[in-house]
């Protein structure tokens, strides 16, 4: 994550819980994962910059939400967040933690095959 001052953030693609975080899913995907308490975050190394997601950004986005939502529940981030650091995102992780848990239980009770992120396919096409 090169910015103008050469410094990396984490492109923040959901939250899921710890135990759900395979090594094998996380190479494949080229991931990682902050952890706070039981959450984690999965997130992948990028410039710290502040621009749009272009079509390849959405589509990488896509490709690692699925990789993940198949293997359990995922609440996934508005595609093209960054945030800093880990020390941030674990402070946004704390502050948010009963809700991330609601969402976490909302997209387990869903009975339908529809990801909870379905927005940026109709933005893709797909």
């Amino acid at each position: 994550m090169a910015s103008a001052s050469g410094k990396s953030g984490l492109r923040f693609y959901g939250v899921i819980d710890t135990d759900a975080g395979d090594p094998a899913l996380l190479e494949q995907q080229n991931v990682q994962l902050v952890k706070y308490r039981d959450l984690a975050a999965v997130v992948a190394i990028s410039p710290y910059v502040r621009s749009e997601p272009s079509d390849a950004d959405l589509s990488d986005y896509v490709r690692v939400v699925d990789a993940f939502s198949a293997k359990g529940t995922i609440v996934p981030a508005p595609p093209g967040t960054i945030f800093r650091d880990e020390v941030v995102l674990a402070r946004w992780l704390d502050v948010h933690y009963a809700k991330l848990h609601e969402a976490m239980a909302i997209i387990e009770q869903r009975e339908d095959d529809r990801p909870p992120y379905d927005y940026v396919r109709m933005e893709l096409g797909a």
